[in-house]
């Protein structure tokens, strides 16, 4: 069972128990007790406001730094900053994510899952989301691994393509570390052309400019995240983007020289609108409760949110499972909830 299959799984059954518990109680001194308890768990887990005591209550703040420790914004039980640890620009340190693989990291824009255990929430369940129907990642702009390696965990083959120096190695550790074999990692790198700059692939003495098609393949989710080489990648894949084959595409919010300011649509997902795809922003952080997609009109230029998701028309009808409301509660570590089913059940059977 995946980890957000088995996160929703426990999240179902402690809010059955909890309601039943809660439906039963009276006000006498224990049912009193048991709120007090509930409300200190919830607390600890940064579920705050989520003790209803009619029910398991609706709200959650998901501000998971808050919680200090050490004098820095991070939660007590982080998986690597719980103590001081030195950070540069030249020394790397393996992180733990909650997923139980490890990121390698120099900490520079990775603040997140050093502190969290994840990155960019909404993506990050969208992803999540999308992998049981994918068969094959292609990523261009991989940076460290971290989708790369969500999807190699979850089955599926996987191409990173990373033009940095620095991240290339950290991926090519983090692969090495985690035992993703299977992860190809082609070297990549940017160079200037006619077009104002291209990707290249390196192979000795050879190289050639990079090429979607060359990795077409059915079942096929293309997450670009190089910014300013998008609209010209997806130019030369024509052929595959109006194809049955088409790939589901996952824009990430980098805006580069073709993409014009912060905000507005990246000209790669304008693009797309010419091949009937449903466009949709990702929330950046998304409220509890609320959905994660939003339908973008091919006619609008500027959008508040994180990434863009792109859906060709044989898989627009997963865009009714892709935009149900988010638990975010899910990113919560699975040892803590099933310690807190335990608490909650027990409590339940003891009435």
């Amino acid at each position: 069972m995946s980890f957000l299959a088995r996160n929703e799984y426990l999240l179902g059954e402690i809010d059955y128990y909890h309601g039943q518990v809660c439906a039963r109680l009276t006000d006498d001194r224990w049912s009193e007790n048991y709120r007090q308890i509930w409300r200190a768990v919830c607390l600890q887990l940064c579920w705050h406001e989520c003790y209803d005591a009619a029910g398991p209550g609706e709200r959650m703040v998901r501000a998971l730094l808050r919680r200090t420790r050490y004098g820095r914004q991070w939660p007590p039980d982080c998986p690597v900053l719980n103590g001081p640890v030195s950070l540069s620009r030249t020394e790397s340190i393996a992180c733990r994510t909650l997923f139980g693989f490890d990121l390698i990291t120099d900490g520079w824009g990775d603040w997140e899952a050093l502190a969290r255990g994840f990155s960019e929430a909404g993506e990050t369940l969208l992803v999540l989301r999308l992998l049981p129907y994918m068969e094959y990642l292609l990523e261009v702009g991989a940076g460290n691994g971290y989708y790369s390696f969500l999807a190699a965990q979850n089955g599926l083959a996987v191409t990173a393509l990373e033009p940095s120096p620095l991240e290339y190695k950290q991926l090519r550790a983090g692969a090495a570390l985690n035992g993703f074999a299977g992860i190809a990692a082609p070297v990549c790198s940017s160079g200037e052309s006619a077009a104002g700059g291209a990707l290249y692939l390196e192979d000795g003495a050879r190289v050639k400019p990079l090429q979607l098609a060359d990795y077409r393949a059915a079942g096929s989710l293309v997450r670009l995240a190089a910014a300013g080489f998008g609209l010209a990648l997806l130019k030369g894949a024509a052929d595959w983007l109006a194809a049955y084959d088409a790939p589901v595409l996952l824009v990430a919010a980098a805006n580069g020289p073709e993409d014009g300011p912060n905000g507005s649509v990246p000209a790669a997902v304008r693009e797309l609108a010419r091949y009937d795809y449903g466009l949709y922003t990702v929330s950046r952080e998304p409220a509890h409760g609320a959905p994660l997609l939003a339908q973008l009109e091919a006619s609008v230029h500027r959008a508040a949110g994180g990434s863009f998701l792109a859906l060709p028309p044989m898989a627009q009808d997963l865009a009714e499972q892709l935009t149900k409301p988010v638990d975010t509660r899910v990113l919560t570590p699975t040892a803590r909830l099933e310690n807190l089913l335990y608490f909650v059940k027990t409590s339940f059977e003891a009435l």
